[in-house]
């Protein structure tokens, strides 16, 4: 029986992906860092608070959560309705 060493490289770990914070965030999508932390407290692009019980919320991002939510909102405006 012989064993393929390229499936195990299919089912490996992804890659860990650290967090930025809300200035690199800003850059990446091209905004100011005002509009970045009011789009992510109205819920319009992801973020992930480090205290959710703080008044004043400390935020971090992963870039390819910020990447797919661009991509999803241009793709959804250019569908028909």
């Amino acid at each position: 029986m012989s064993t393929n060493s390229t499936s195990s490289s299919a089912e490996e770990v992804p890659a860990f992906e650290p967090y930025v914070d809300a200035e690199t965030a800003a850059a990446f999508l091209r905004l100011t860092r005002r509009t970045l932390l009011q789009k992510v407290r109205a819920g319009k692009i992801p973020g992930h608070p480090l205290d959710v019980n703080a008044r004043k919320k400390d935020w971090r991002f992963k870039l390819s959560e910020l990447d797919h939510c661009l991509c999803s909102t241009v793709n959804s405006e250019q569908q028909p309705t």
